[in-house]
């Protein structure tokens, strides 16, 4: 009986002990509560978010919660980050449409990367060289499947199917058609895995891309003479334009082997397209790009750019198209205010501007000086790195998911992320 008690007191106290502790473990946790980034004041929510890069703000700190996604949904806060990476400019070069509510976030993103991209490119970009296959001047060039394969056209009438390197084939591999056509490969464009090349020969050809390279599928007649110096294409409407060197562009759509629109809107040759569901943009050596309204099937306007030299490049967006001409100068039409000519800039290029493309994040120019640069895409556009090509003076570029493409005579360069995963 004693021992029985004696186990009963000490049980007693156990518990009476364990439920003290209990105690002090609650009085505890309410003194000292575990705090969140929901509960910090926004001021103090926001300076943690300036040491954090735009893309992990965007696309992942504002999705957490609803109070977050609020705080980070501020224009205001993506307009001070644009100007503290480019102070004492403008951007965008032309007002965005009012209705985009994710243009300044996600301008905000591609400034970020592409100036942190291209400001160290030694460090941050690896450099591949593609030769000893086309043994001419390389005038078409085409990037496809996320910046994976490059296609490439050269005079000696080759066109060319490159694998670029990935993690699981460590070494670049290709497949050649010797004489994919009887002329000069001039420029290539694309529709979905179907490429267009067009040529001196006075044609264009339709190639399959397959696991294999290219495969022919299909020849579109010509109802002029002359040969084509340029093709684009329109993937929503399937497509696409040609350029000759005797004035005329024949629009064609890619299930049909006879054009269905012909015009002639220039005096000389035709140099250089771009399309869009709305337009055909063409350049031509009499000084003027034309615009082709699609919808109402008529030439909308002629616009000189210059009286000193003619337009060699051009890049067509929704709000805004760079044009690149033969001085060195790179001028801004607005679609939106009738392609009035609003803005010209004066490049550091010492020859004609024979390739411009434009994204969000940044402004790429070639020039036949044989250097490419790199600038950012505001009113002025800010210097970041100049390129210099291997293979003499650059015929052509293009520019796909981060990776730039540039020919020359019996070359090509591909600047690519270091960092990116590539897949083929």
């Amino acid at each position: 009986m004693r021992i029985q008690g004696c186990v009963a007191h000490e049980t007693k106290t156990t518990k009476m002990c364990d439920e003290n502790e209990s105690c002090t473990r609650i009085d505890t946790d309410q003194t000292n509560p575990q705090l969140s980034l929901s509960d910090l004041p926004v001021e103090i929510f926001l300076h943690i978010c300036s040491f954090l890069d735009a893309s992990t703000l965007v696309h992942g700190l504002s999705l957490v919660c609803k109070q977050f996604h609020q705080i980070l949904n501020d224009n205001s806060l993506w307009k001070v980050r644009i100007t503290k990476i480019w102070p004492d400019t403008g951007y965008p070069v032309l007002p965005p449409v009012e209705d985009d509510e994710l243009f300044w976030k996600l301008s905000c993103v591609a400034l970020e990367k592409q100036t942190s991209l291209w400001r160290k490119e030694n460090v941050t970009m690896e450099k591949l060289s593609l030769d000893n296959v086309q043994y001419s001047t390389i005038d078409g060039l085409l990037l496809m499947q996320g910046g994976n394969i490059c296609i490439s056209g050269a005079r000696d009438r080759s066109l060319v199917c490159w694998k670029l390197p990935t993690k699981e084939n460590e070494r670049e591999s290709y497949t050649s058609i010797e004489f994919a056509h009887n002329g000069w490969i001039w420029d290539l464009a694309a529709i979905d895995n179907t490429v267009y090349s067009c040529s001196w020969d006075q044609s264009v050809k339709a190639w399959t891309l397959t696991s294999t390279g290219l495969a022919h599928f299909k020849t579109y007649e010509m109802i002029v003479g002359g040969a084509l110096l340029c093709v684009a294409s329109c993937p929503e409407l399937g497509l696409f334009a040609t350029g000759s060197f005797c004035k005329t562009i024949l629009v064609f759509d890619s299930r049909l082997c006879k054009p269905i629109i012909n015009y002639q809107p220039h005096k000389r040759a035709v140099i250089k397209l771009a399309m869009s569901s709305h337009f055909i943009l063409s350049a031509s050596e009499d000084r003027t790009v034309s615009i082709w309204d699609q919808r109402a099937g008529r030439i909308m306007k002629n616009v000189t750019i210059s009286q000193e030299s003619f337009p060699m490049s051009m890049c067509m967006q929704r709000d805004m198209i760079y044009v690149g001409d033969g001085s060195a100068k790179l001028h801004v039409l607005d679609p939106r205010n009738d392609f009035k000519r609003v803005k010209c800039y004066t490049t550091e290029h010492k020859k004609g501007i024979n390739g411009v493309h434009s994204t969000p994040g940044c402004l790429i120019t070639s020039s036949m000086d044989q250097t490419v640069r790199i600038s950012s895409p505001t009113d002025p556009p800010q210097h970041l790195t100049t390129l210099k090509s291997s293979y003499g003076e650059i015929a052509n570029t293009d520019y796909l998911n981060d990776v730039l493409a540039v020919s020359g005579t019996e070359g090509i360069e591909i600047w690519r992320p270091r960092s990116q995963i590539q897949y083929a």
